[in-house]
């Protein structure tokens, strides 16, 4: 793929949420929006008529244009490398472009040597990634909205229209696991911390819907109830995803790095004085920080792995932030990576997000593999923009597969030796509920 002129006009400035309903139902086409504050939320993105699609399921690459579909045999990190790594010689806001797409948390295969011990019960693959003939651009401080197009060597356009649903719906739920079970697994993770083996672990369970109707619609009411900052919509083939995320996984410009984990959430409700209440219930929460402080070292070892010596610092150790329905206790880490290292090498280093396993993260890896029943799959993998010089990406929570009929969401939580089972089991039901609530 060789870029050859790439041009860009101003259009006017509408919300992306709606500015995207006419493209939703293309194949391929991808929303990545949110608000919050600036130095997360500045721009939305929106790509439409891929370009080129790269996927990687069944241990192979695939390369994908309008007129052919080849394998690539090389290295896993190497074809990683040598395509996401675009080079954009162009200036702002061109500048900006790259490709859009997301690592499935089953790429963690790829990175360590841990054994499958869960089921796939649906197919999904561990990577897709898209770079896109025309992308827009919206500048939410500005307000300003940019049309971006690229002219490439070879042509290439993907068009294809899916079948536009009115409305939706969801019913018969069924879980992963039986009260009885959730709280057995609960204790099971509480001896493996009393043998030493851990200090945390976040376990979930998936939650399967019947599912059928206008996904975007779906996807729309929830990000106008909760516009979280790390939200995404992939029209993906066959798979839909819906990610209404808070937390941002790795954000770089240049060789600086920056990660910020959440650990700990609060309500936020229409009372003020209850508000200030929860807000300050959380920021004095020991349990939280202890969980949040734990995170933080895991990943300052993670960036050590890879940023220059010394560059990696503790920007904020704990800060509350407010969005739409909740309060959010969080940490800021920055880094700044080493010459002789790139986004792929930062992102083989922390992947997958140390606040989604747990404490210390390889143990930790391994009992999710042994006490979850289905795999991950998309679910705390990340969805990412990249080029050669910028890198946005956020944690995958929050979300909704929605496949062949079918609607997967997860939830649960940190476990911890202070962890009461029955309230660990109610925490991950009230997510769910709480989920579905802002509809």
């Amino acid at each position: 793929m060789k870029i050859i002129r790439a041009k860009f006009k101003e259009l006017n400035y509408c919300e992306p949420i709606d500015f995207f309903e006419q493209y939703a139902n293309y194949d391929y086409s991808v929303l990545l929006t949110g608000k919050g504050k600036k130095d997360i939320s500045h721009y939305s993105y929106i790509g439409i008529f891929p370009h080129t699609i790269l996927k990687y399921e069944k241990e192979k690459f695939f390369k994908i244009t309008a007129n052919e579909s080849f394998e690539l045999s090389n290295n896993f990190w190497e074809v990683l490398k040598n395509n996401l790594l675009e080079q954009i010689n162009y200036d702002f806001p061109v500048n900006l472009c790259g490709w859009i797409g997301y690592f499935s948390y089953e790429m963690l295969h790829e990175i360590e040597d841990i054994e499958y011990m869960g089921i796939d019960n649906f197919d999904f693959p561990v990577l897709e990634a898209v770079f896109y003939n025309v992308y827009f651009i919206f500048d939410h401080y500005l307000k300003k909205l940019y049309k971006i197009e690229f002219e490439f060597e070879k042509d290439s356009k993907i068009i294809k229209v899916k079948k536009n649903w009115e409305g939706y719906s969801f019913s018969n739920k069924i879980s992963e696991n039986t009260k009885k079970s959730y709280l057995e697994k609960v204790r099971k993770i509480q001896d493996y911390i009393l043998d030493g083996d851990v200090y945390e672990v976040n376990f979930t369970q998936q939650n399967i819907f019947d599912w059928q109707g206008n996904s975007y619609q779906f996807f729309k009411k929830i990000f106008k109830k909760n516009p979280a900052p790390f939200s995404a919509y992939l029209n993906f083939n066959q798979n839909y995803i819906l990610s209404n995320s808070p937390e941002m996984f790795l954000k770089c410009i240049g060789k600086n790095v920056e990660t910020r984990p959440i650990k700990g959430t609060a309500p936020r409700k229409k009372n003020e004085m209850e508000n200030a209440k929860n807000k300050l219930d959380l920021f004095n929460s020991q349990k939280d920080q202890a969980e949040l402080f734990m995170i933080v070292d895991l990943m300052r070892n993670d960036l050590n792995r890879v940023c220059r010596t010394g560059s990696v610092k503790v920007v904020e150790s704990k800060r509350i932030e407010t969005y739409e329905n909740v309060f959010h206790l969080i940490s800021i880490i920055s880094g700044e990576l080493k010459e002789e290292f790139d986004y792929i090498d930062l992102i083989a280093a922390t992947f997958p997000g140390g606040s989604i396993t747990g404490c210390p993260k390889i143990r930790c890896m391994e009992i999710i593999e042994e006490l979850e029943n289905f795999h991950r799959q998309l679910y705390t993998g990340t969805i990412f923009m990249m080029n050669s010089e910028r890198l946005i990406s956020n944690i995958v929570i929050r979300t909704a597969i929605i496949k062949e009929g079918k609607m997967y969401l997860n939830s649960g939580g940190a476990i911890t030796i202070d962890s009461i089972p029955e309230d660990e089991y109610q925490e991950s039901i009230h997510k769910l509920q709480n989920w579905f609530n802002e509809l």
